[in-house]
């Protein structure tokens, strides 16, 4: 049975996910939560709170176990399933996702990608499907695609957007500076925006603002 997670809880959980799978490629038998704070920048009581949302995963006085902790987060937030993703907008950004090895043993297979410019279509080398943009709702339905990345100019966000959800994608990675409106109760966004993230960091360093799991609980 799942259980209901507060976000910020699930979003260190996803990234302790990839840090153990880290640890255990190189063998280490048992991390203490202390350790695991110090490697994630934040404290040991929220990485031992955030663990207990998982269950029993092992002896807290004599730390935890990588693979453990590895394959319970998985069990507990799905992420033993495969998704097909899609990159709309092949400029340099969007053919650098296209083109990211690390996929390959993610859980996650980049499936197609589009762009406006035809033309652009023919000179990109790679193993993955292109289609034209205006095809994304049909090619996104065909395929089962449920995440969708958007890395084209703002003035095409919102339409972008759009036909991703006509397709029906459960979730939009917007590497776009644009906003754009959808329905959250059918959608989930997240916004990966390098000026903000900037903005945000030099708000900090102005305020002086050492308190790190606030940081890391923003959404």
């Amino acid at each position: 049975m799942k259980k209901h997670l507060p976000k910020p809880a699930i979003e260190r959980l996803c990234i302790l996910y990839r840090l153990c799978d880290d640890l255990r490629a190189r063998a280490v038998q048992r991390v203490s939560s202390k350790v695991l704070g110090q490697l994630l920048g934040t404290g040991s009581y929220t990485i031992r709170k955030d663990i207990n949302y998982l269950g029993e995963v092992g002896d807290i006085g004599s730390g935890y176990s990588p693979e453990r902790l590895y394959n319970r987060i998985r069990f507990v937030l799905g992420l033993d399933k495969k998704r097909s993703a899609c990159i709309v907008g092949l400029g340099r950004l969007g053919s650098a996702i296209l083109a990211y090895e690390r996929f390959a043993d993610s859980g996650f297979s980049i499936v197609a990608g589009f762009d406006s410019n035809i033309n652009k279509l023919e000179t990109i080398r790679t193993t993955v499907e292109l289609y034209p943009a205006y095809e994304i709702a049909d090619i996104v339905r065909k395929k089962n695609i449920e995440i969708g990345v958007i890395a084209v100019p703002a003035s095409a966000a919102q339409e972008t957007a759009d036909r991703l959800i006509e397709g029906g994608v459960r979730a939009i990675v917007n590497f776009s500076p644009a906003l754009f409106s959808y329905d959250s109760s059918r959608i989930f966004v997240t916004h990966m925006d390098i000026i903000r993230e900037f903005t945000i960091l030099s708000a900090y360093m102005s305020l002086g603002n050492k308190d790190t799991d606030t940081q890391n609980e923003r959404g």
